[in-house]
């Protein structure tokens, strides 16, 4: 999580986003289309397959990370790499106050806190302090940022014979505003000229996601920005969603 970490040292000093913090994008709606269907049900099987575990399905799930050289990424096997460019649809998301383990620390890579409630999460992260006295220098409350959670598919992973390839993403706190207007720009009609027409959620879209360098004074670091590419249709890549759904 090299450039996440970069982005949280970047939000910390941006004091636009954090007096705006409590705007951030609201939840997308889920289950309005095959993708967001899909992975609420895989979501929901997840967690009542687990039932009395108390097993979290963000803190389990296959994560996509961007890294150092700005390129999609497993972030548990840098070995798949999807460029800094990849066509995706989000099917829903979700925010929560998270805190991802600082660049060159030993917790680098490791997702600490993630929690919908700020003071569960302030909970979360007292109970791995006391576990880990030796990061307190390390780490505060005010590392703890709200951050956009979302569920994202490739569409180049999509077939009628495949079972969608599901990542968990975590936005910064600038790219989970982008993401917020982004979407705010789907349902104003602002891409109608790509046959997305207005009221249209993101979730209904494919969307690309690029990489792209952030400047801001002297400091610099990889965000992530966003267009549409069109309406997501899964006839586009032989999908019968009736069908896909009753396996």
């Amino acid at each position: 999580m090299t450039t996440e970490n970069k982005n949280q040292e970047e939000v910390v000093e941006n004091k636009e986003v954090a007096a705006t913090n409590t705007q951030a994008p609201a939840k997308v709606a889920a289950g309005s289309n095959y993708i967001s269907m899909i992975l609420e049900e895989t979501k929901r099987g997840f967690v009542e397959a687990n039932a009395g575990l108390d097993l979290d399905f963000v803190r389990m799930g296959d994560w996509l990370v961007i890294d150092s050289k700005g390129n999609f990424v497993e972030k548990d096997d840098d070995t798949v790499k999807y460029g800094d460019s990849l066509d995706i649809v989000v099917g829903f998301g979700e925010q929560r106050y998270s805190l991802w383990g600082h660049e060159d620390s030993p917790e680098e890579g490791q997702l600490i806190v993630a929690h919908p409630k700020r003071e569960e999460a302030l909970a979360e992260l007292g109970e791995w302090l006391a576990q880990n006295p030796e990061a307190a220098d390390r780490y505060d409350e005010n590392d703890v940022k709200l951050r956009y959670m979302a569920y994202v598919v490739p569409v180049a992973t999509l077939g009628p014979d495949d079972f969608p390839k599901i990542y968990l993403m975590s936005f910064s706190q600038t790219d989970s505003f982008g993401w917020g207007r982004y979407a705010m720009n789907c349902f104003q009609g602002k891409y109608k000229a790509l046959n997305v027409p207005a009221r249209t959620a993101a979730n209904k879209v494919v969307t690309r996601i690029t990489t792209a360098e952030r400047k801001q004074e002297s400091r610099k670091w990889i965000g992530i920005d966003f267009t549409p590419v069109g309406l997501f249709k899964p006839e586009d890549y032989g999908i019968n969603p009736e069908e896909q759904l009753e396996q």
